[in-house]
Parts: structure tokens; sequence; C-alpha cells
């Protein structure tokens, strides 16, 4: 700290594992909480707690270790919902980071996976394709 009256900037940085959940799933939050060093001007990693809210409401709470935190619940209502991850501790400026995410019906998911499954396997089969006209062209320029 550059006086004895100010407090460290910190940063939450948090990602969500899957953000189109399916009704029933578990939602996980995972991310970093980082504070930032005047004296080296970095970013370095903090232990803390931080405090989850679903739509509003407090959900529950999960410790910063080396920097890094996970935190599950299980999925709410089916429809969009917004989670707020918010950290606050003397010494530290308060920061706060907000995500959002949608829980659709089981069989919404399991078509959408479909689908993007078989545009894969489509994109696969274009590759290969692609690669064997390629070769099968220079097998024959050559003749």
């Amino acid at each position: 700290m550059s006086s004895s009256n100010s407090l460290f900037k910190t940063r939450i940085s948090a990602h969500l594992l899957d953000a189109f959940v399916s009704e029933g799933e578990k939602v996980t939050v995972e991310g970093w909480l980082t504070f930032y060093d005047e004296k080296e001007m970095t970013w370095k990693p903090l232990d803390g707690l931080l405090t989850f809210y679903l739509n509003g409401r407090e959900i529950g709470k999960a410790k910063a270790q080396y920097g890094l935190f996970s935190f599950t619940f299980p999925s709410p209502s089916v429809g969009k919902h917004k989670i707020e991850i918010k950290f606050r501790e003397e010494g530290y400026e308060s920061s706060y980071k907000s995500l959002f995410f949608e829980v659709v019906e089981k069989r919404k998911k399991e078509r959408i996976s479909r689908v993007a499954r078989l545009i894969f396997l489509l994109i696969l089969f274009l590759c290969f394709v692609l690669f064997l006209s390629i070769f099968l062209s220079k097998l024959f320029l050559r003749s």
C-alpha cells in the first residue's frame, strides 16, 4: 500500500463451466481473485471469502485459495438467471462480478447437443474429403 489509509485494488475473474444448463443439473462457477501490488506493479493471487448471489438472493460463500475458487449449486428454475460474486474484506477495495446463464428443459439441451455433434461430424467429414482430394490430385498430377 502506498499510504496507511489506501486500499489494495481487487479483481474477480470468473466463468461458468456450462452457461446452458438443463434442469436438475449442477451449476459451477470457477475463477480467481486477485489484488494489485503497487510495488511490483502486477496482479497477484488473493485468498479471501467470496459471496454468491442468484437473482439478488444470497446462495452461499466460497473461499479463494491461492486466488482460485469454485462454487457449485443446484440449477434454479427454467429461464434466464444472473449470478453475482462479491468480495469485501478490510484493507482491500470491494469487487463485484456478474454472470448470466440459462436453464433449459432436458429435451432442449439434448436436441442442441445432437445438432452440435452432427455439425462437428460434418465439418470433420469435409476436412477428410478436402485432404483426400488434395492427396489424390497431387498423386495424379505427378503421372
